[in-house]
Order: structure tokens, then C-alpha cells, then sequence
């Protein structure tokens, strides 16, 4: 006897947290957005440096990848910080919250969501039924800690989730909520247990940042309780995301000149003339590269871009994306390499 085989949606599951109620930020007529974005960039701020110590150049980048629309890696050894950077980003912002942890175990459905039956009998006949059920994806803010311990097919899942805001399964396309925010942590490749991330795969984050040990007045402030983790609990959601959607708008629309384009197109040309690069920044890493410096000068209190909000993004939108053709020097390091050699506009 022959099935009908139907494919029905699951609601998601509940919100783990509800978004928390405030008032927009003020927009002043005057000066349009960008005071908006500052309010919003100065609260999202505020928020991580109330918890990390010693890092608001890092929060500084953290919270322009999150205004500019991009998603967020972080990377460094283990005890520095990276997941509670990450919980600190995903507090602070409103909005349904889901984690998912990286392990050599976890396929990709356990992340994206998958068909489960249904079960359901009609008339006496079985009637064949698969429903979506959503994964952890389907949240405004994912954290997928320790990225790089899932296997390369699972890494493969994030993909078009990262790129399309979208889940594709059995043919059926599943919009993700707006907005969408992937902030992943990962742990350095010589960690055992770990698997490099592919090219694709690290092109979907708009930018990489390091936080790196803490220097001696920052590590006392978290031994004796006045940063940390033990701060985390009184971290509330300093923003909605009708704030972020909003100032999501304000900040692609800050004016970008020709001249400082030009400026980014010669460090993306500088990255694939470099001896020492095999694999060079691509034209998505450019548009990445102002999306970011929009997000800076918009957070600045500017409606414009100009050459040193290029230079303070470049290394965290740019080193993931190089390849080097040795082990001697980093991504980073080519990066603040072609920084130094290209001159930038003075006006």
C-alpha cells in the first residue's frame, strides 16, 4: 500500500530566556543614526567590560561584529576567557539564547534540527508524516562553544546558517529568527581533541578576536571577585533587538568614500602580493572589512568612515582569512605586516 509522505514544522522549542522590555535608544534629528548606534555600542560595551577585565579593545571589535550584522570567533588556549566573553555578548543582548556545545560526537542535525516522524494513523492506514523539529539555531544569539572539537561535517552544518540566515533540510528551507547572531569560541589546533576549521567555514565569521592572558591588574580584579565569572549572573539585556535591528539599519548605511575603499582594496591587494601568503584576502573579506569599520565609526559617533576605523578592524577581519606558507608566523602578524607597508589616506 502506498504512503503520503508529508512534512509539517515543529514550533521551536520555548525560549530558554525572554527578551527583556526597554526603550529604544533616542535618535537625535539632527545628527540621524549614529547617536542611536553609539547609545547601543555603549551599552553592549559597558556590559562586557563590567564582567572582563582589562579588555575593551577586545569588546570594542566584539561589539562591532554584532552591530555590523557578522558573526563572531573566538580563539585563544583555554582559561582566558572565551565562552564567558561569549555569554557576557549573549546576555546582553535580548532576544531568545541557545548553546551548543562542540564535541567529536554531535552531527549535524543535533545542531540545524531534523525530521522526526509524527506517528500519527489516519483512517486505519498509516499515514506517514515527518515533521521539522528545530535545533539550537533557531535563536536570535547562538553560542557553539568549543567550535573546532565537532568534525568537519558538523562544522560544514553552520555554513549556510552563517551565510544565508537559513536551514535547509529535505529540500525545505527554514528562515532563522532575525536578528541572528553566531558568536563560536575554539580552542588553538595543537589542543588535542581538536579539528581545523576549513577555509569556508572561518570565511563566515566576519571577524576573529584573541583576548589573550590578562595582565596583572585584570587577573587581580577576577581573583578577588570584582570581575569574572561571578559577575556574570547580574548581567541583564542592555538591549532589545528591535535596537539591534535598528541600528543594524543605521550602521549599513554610514558613507564610505572612495578614498578610503581604495584604502581597504590596497591591504587586500597587499595580503595577496605578500611573499609569505599563499592564500590572500578575498572581495568578501573587503566587504566584510567595511561592515566592521561602518560599525566603528558609527559606535564613534560618525556618519562617515575613515582610515584609522579600517586599521583598527583589519586585523580581526582580515587574519583568519590569510594563509601563510609556514608555521613561523600567523595571520595576525601578515596582517599588521601589510598594515605597516600601505599608507593610509589623509583625508
Amino acid at each position: 500500500m502506498s504512503r503520503n509522505r508529508r512534512v509539517d514544522l515543529l514550533p521551536p522549542p520555548a525560549p530558554s530566556r525572554t527578551e527583556t522590555k526597554r526603550e529604544a535608544a533616542t535618535t537625535d534629528a539632527t545628527t540621524g543614526a549614529s547617536i542611536d548606534v553609539r547609545d547601543v555600542a555603549g551599552r553592549l560595551a559597558g556590559a562586557v567590560d563590567s564582567v572582563i577585565a582589562g579588555k575593551h579593545d577586545v569588546a570594542e571589535i566584539a561589539v562591532a561584529t554584532v552591530l555590523a550584522g557578522g558573526h563572531l570567533l573566538i580563539e585563544d588556549v583555554p582559561g582566558v576567557g572565551k565562552t564567558l566573553l561569549a555569554q557576557v555578548i549573549a546576555r546582553a543582548i535580548g532576544g531568545s539564547f541557545r548553546r551548543v556545545q562542540g564535541t567529536s560526537d554531535l552531527l549535524p542535525g543535533d545542531v540545524t534540527g531534523s525530521l522526526v516522524p509524527s506517528g500519527d494513523q489516519h483512517g486505519g492506514r498509516d499515514n506517514h508524516r515527518m515533521q521539522f523539529r528545530p535545533g539550537p539555531v533557531f535563536a536570535n544569539v547562538v553560542l557553539f562553544d568549543e567550535l573546532n572539537r565537532a568534525t568537519p561535517r558538523t562544522q560544514s552544518a553552520l555554513l549556510e546558517l552563517a551565510e544565508e540566515r537559513t536551514v535547509t533540510v529535505d529540500g525545505v528551507t527554514h528562515p532563522l529568527p532575525d536578528p541572528f547572531l553566531l558568536i563560536a569560541t575554539q580552542n588553538p589546533i595543537d589542543i588535542a581533541g581538536t579539528y581545523r576549521l576549513g577555509e569556508g567555514a572561518l570565511d563566515r565569521f566576519a571577524a576573529v578576536v584573541t583576548p589573550g592572558w590578562a595582565d596583572r591588574e585584570s587577573e587581580l580584579e577576577v581573583l578577588t571577585g570584582r570581575r569574572g565569572r561571578s559577575m556574570l549572573a547580574a548581567v541583564d539585556a542592555v538591549v532589545t533587538t528591535d535596537d539591534m535591528l535598528r541600528a543594524r539599519a543605521a550602521v549599513a548605511v554610514i558613507d564610505v568614500s572612495d578614498t578610503v575603499a581604495t584604502y581597504v582594496i590596497e591591504l587586500l591587494e597587499a595580503t595577496r602580493r605578500h611573499p609569505q601568503i599563499r592564500l590572500g584576502a578575498s572581495t568578501r573579506a573587503g566587504v566584510s572589512l567595511i561592515a566592521l569599520a561602518r560599525a566603528i565609526a558609527a559606535a564613534r559617533g560618525r556618519t562617515y568612515v575613515v582610515a584609522d576605523d579600517v586599521a583598527t578592524v583589519a586585523i580581526a577581519a582580515l587574519a583568519h582569512r590569510v594563509a601563510g606558507t609556514g608555521d613561523a608566523n600567523t595571520g595576525r602578524d601578515f596582517v599588521a605586516e601589510c598594515l605597516a607597508t600601505v599608507t593610509p589616506p589623509t583625508v
